[in-house]
C-alpha cells in the first residue's frame, strides 16, 4: 500500500507527451481506453502492471515528488524509453489517484472504498477471511460461492444446504429469533437463485419445490407475524416462475404439474396459479389447465347443504377460474351450470341471479331467486335484503311498480339506509303511485324515536339518524335543526347540516357543538379536527358582524377548554388573539 501523492501536473498530458512523444502518447491513450492495462500492483513508490497488446509487456513506473520515470520490456522501450505502454499505465494511475481523492473527501463508505483500493491482494484476502470466520451468515454465503466456483456444489449438496437452512420444529416466536432464522436461510436461497441458471431446469424445479415445502413446514412452528420470511419467499416465487418458463414440457404436462401444486394442499406456498404462469403456459397450456379444472369440477358431487367451510373452499377455488373464463366468454349457460352445483348456498344463488340480470335472462331470474329464498339462512340477513333488491328489479321488469314499491318499503324498514329511501321515493314519483311513501317513512321514523328498537343487522343507523338523513335529503333544514336541538345525532350528519345551513346565527351553534364533541375526545388528532371545523366556518364569514360573532365564540372556547393545553396552543396558532 502507498500513501504517495504526485503533483497532478507531473502526470498531465503535456508531461506524458514530453516523456513519450506525441505518437507513443496517442497509442498509449488508445491502450488505456481499451482497458489493456492489467495486473495492477503498487508497492511504495513503484507501480508494476502488465499491458496487453500484440504480446503482454511488463511496465514499471517510479513515482517521486519531482516527476515520473518508467520502463517497459517491449522492443520499443528496451527497458529505458517511456513507451506507449508506460503512457497507458500512467493514465491508469492518474485515474486511480483522482478516484482516490474523490473517495477520500466523501463519506465513511467512500473512505472505506478508498482504503480497500489501496490494499494489496493478500491483505484483502486476510481481512475478508477474518470477517467470514466470525460471521456464520457470511461463512455460509461464501462457502456456497466457493463450492460453486470449485465445482463441488451438486444437487445433493444444495438439497442438504436447503434442509439445513430451514430446520423444523423450532417453536420460535420472538422477533429477534425469527429474524435470525430467516437471515440464515436467505444466504442459501440467494445462492440457489445464483446457481439456478447453470442447473438443468427439471433439477432446479425439484430444488425450488423442496425449498418451498421445507419453508412451509418450518412455518408450522415459527411465528413469522413480522414477515421476516418475505425476502426468501419473494426470491423462491420469482425463481419458481422463471424455472417453469425454462421447462421443455408439453402444455398438458405443465398444466397437470401446476394443477397439482394448486390443489394438492400446498397452494399457499406458490405464486397465484395459473395467473403468475400465464407466459409459461401460453394459450395451449392455459386451455389444458382449464381442462384439468373442468374434469375435477365434473367429478365433484353437488355441494351438500350445510357443508363446512373446508368443503366449500374446494368448490369455490375450483369454480373461480372456470367462472372467470365463462364470464370473459359471455357464456351464461356455462356460468349457471357452475352455480348449479353449489345451489344449496344462498350467496351462489344470488350471484347466479345477478348473472341473469346482467345478461337480461329475466325468464331464468325468478327460478334462481326462488332457490335463493329456499336457501335463506337467518344467520345472513344481509343476503335476504340483497335477494329482495333483486326481486325489485324483477317486478320493475314486469311493470309491477306497486309491488316493487311495497317491497322497497319493506327493505327500507329493515335497513334504514338512505339509498333505499331514495330508490323508494324516486320510484313512487316516477310511477305516480298512490301511496305517499315520504309520509309513511316520516311517520314511521318519528314514531320510533323513543323506542329502544334493535338496530338493523346490529349496526345500522338509529331512528333519529335515519330521520335526519331524510330531512337533509329532502332539504327540510328547519325540521333537521329542530331535531338536532332536541336529540343527539351522528356527528357526520350534524356536520352536513352545518354545511347546508347558510345563516351564521343558525350554523354557528352547530359548528360549536361539533368542535366541543371533538375536543372532549381528549386526543391531539381530535383537537386538530376541531380546529379544522373552525377554519371551515371562518372561510364562510363575509361580514364584519359575522367575524365579531366568530371572535366571541373563540373567546368562549378558549375559556371553556383552557386546561386542554395542546388544543389552546393550536387554536392560538390558527386564530391569533387580536
Amino acid at each position: 500500500m502507498s500513501t504517495t501523492r504526485v503533483d497532478s501536473a507531473l502526470l498531465s498530458d503535456r508531461q506524458l507527451i514530453r516523456l513519450a512523444g506525441e505518437a507513443a502518447f496517442g497509442r498509449g491513450v488508445a491502450y488505456y481506453h481499451e482497458g489493456m492495462v492489467v495486473g495492477w500492483h503498487q508497492s511504495g513508490t513503484t507501480i508494476t502492471a502488465d499491458v496487453e497488446g500484440g504480446e503482454r509487456y511488463r511496465v514499471v513506473l517510479e513515482l517521486s515528488a519531482q516527476g515520473l520515470d518508467g520502463s517497459c520490456d517491449c522492443p520499443a522501450s528496451q527497458g529505458i524509453d517511456f513507451c506507449k505502454h508506460c503512457v497507458a499505465v500512467a493514465l491508469s494511475y492518474r485515474t486511480n489517484e483522482a478516484e482516490q481523492a474523490r473517495l477520500t473527501e466523501g463519506d465513511a463508505t467512500d473512505r472505506i472504498h478508498a482504503y480497500l483500493q489501496q490494499m494489496d491482494k493478500s491483505s484483502l484476502i486476510e481481512a475478508l477471511q477474518s470477517l467470514i470466520e466470525h460471521d456464520p451468515i457470511l461463512r455460509q454465503q461464501w462457502s456456497l460461492r466457493a463450492d460453486a466456483v470449485l465445482g463441488v456444489l451438486d444437487i445433493k449438496t444444495l438439497k442438504k444446504r436447503i434442509t439445513a437452512a430451514f430446520p423444523v420444529n423450532r417453536d420460535l416466536y420472538r422477533y429477534e429469533q425469527v429474524n435470525a432464522y430467516f437471515a440464515r436461510a436467505e444466504a442459501v436461497v440467494e445462492q440457489l437463485a445464483e446457481q439456478a441458471p447453470q442447473l438443468p431446469a427439471d433439477q432446479c424445479l425439484t430444488l425450488v419445490d423442496y425449498a418451498l415445502s421445507r419453508m412451509a413446514r418450518a412455518l408450522e412452528t415459527v411465528d413469522d407475524s413480522g414477515g421476516f420470511r418475505f425476502h426468501c419467499e419473494h426470491i423462491l416465487h420469482d425463481l419458481h416462475v422463471r424455472t417453469v418458463r425454462r421447462l421443455d414440457w408439453s402444455p398438458g404436462q405443465l398444466a397437470a404439474y401446476l394443477y397439482d401444486k394448486a390443489f394438492g394442499g400446498s397452494e399457499d406456498s406458490y405464486p397465484p396459479i395459473p395467473d403468475a404462469y400465464a407466459e409459461a403456459l401460453g394459450e395451449a397450456g392455459m386451455a389444458a389447465y382449464h381442462a384439468c379444472l373442468q374434469r375435477a369440477w365434473d367429478d365433484l358431487p353437488a355441494l351438500p347443504k350445510e357443508s363446512g367451510w373446508m368443503v366449500k373452499y374446494r368448490y369455490i377455488r375450483l369454480r373461480a377460474p372456470l367462472l372467470k373464463l365463462a364470464e370473459a366468454d359471455g357464456d351464461l349457460p356455462a356460468m349457471l351450470a357452475l352455480y348449479e352445483k353449489t345451489a344449496s348456498d344462498e350467496k351462489d344463488c344470488l350471484d347466479a341471479a345477478k348473472a341473469c340480470i346482467a345478461h337480461e335472462a329475466w325468464d331464468q331470474l325468478e327460478t334462481w331467486l326462488a332457490r335463493a329464498k329456499r336457501a335463506t339462512s337467518q344467520q345472513n340477513p344481509h343476503q335476504q335484503v340483497e335477494r329482495q333488491r333483486l326481486e325489485v328489479r324483477l317486478y320493475l321488469q314486469r311493470g309491477e311498480g306497486e309491488a316493487a314499491a311495497a317491497l322497497l318499503w319493506d327493505i327500507y324498514q329493515h335497513t334504514r339506509q338512505l339509498e333505499d329511501y331514495r330508490r323508494l321515493v324516486t320510484l313512487a314519483d316516477d310511477r305516480q303511485l298512490a301511496t305517499d311513501y315520504r309520509r309513511c317513512a316520516h311517520d314511521w321514523l318519528v314514531e320510533g324515536l323513543d323506542e329502544e328498537s334493535q338496530r338493523p343487522f346490529g349496526w345500522g343507523p338509529r331512528m333519529v339518524d335515519s330521520l335526519l338523513e331524510v330531512y337533509l335529503f329532502e332539504g327540510r333544514l328547519d325540521e333537521a335543526r329542530a331535531l338536532c336541538a332536541e336529540r343527539a345525532v351522528m356527528p357526520a350528519l350534524l356536520h352536513q347540516l352545518a354545511q347546508a345551513t347558510k345563516e351564521l346565527d343558525e350554523s354557528l351553534p352547530l359548528y360549536l357543538r361539533l368542535v366541543r364533541h371533538e375536543v372532549q375526545k381528549t386526543n391531539n388528532q381530535a383537537y386538530r379536527d376541531g380546529i379544522a371545523l373552525l377554519q371551515e366556518l371562518d372561510g364562510r364569514l363575509d361580514s364584519a358582524s359575522q367575524r365579531e360573532t366568530f371572535q366571541d365564540a373563540l373567546i368562549q372556547l378558549r375559556t371553556e377548554f383552557k386546561p386542554k393545553r395542546n388544543f389552546i396552543k393550536w387554536l392560538k396558532e390558527a386564530f391569533p388573539e387580536p
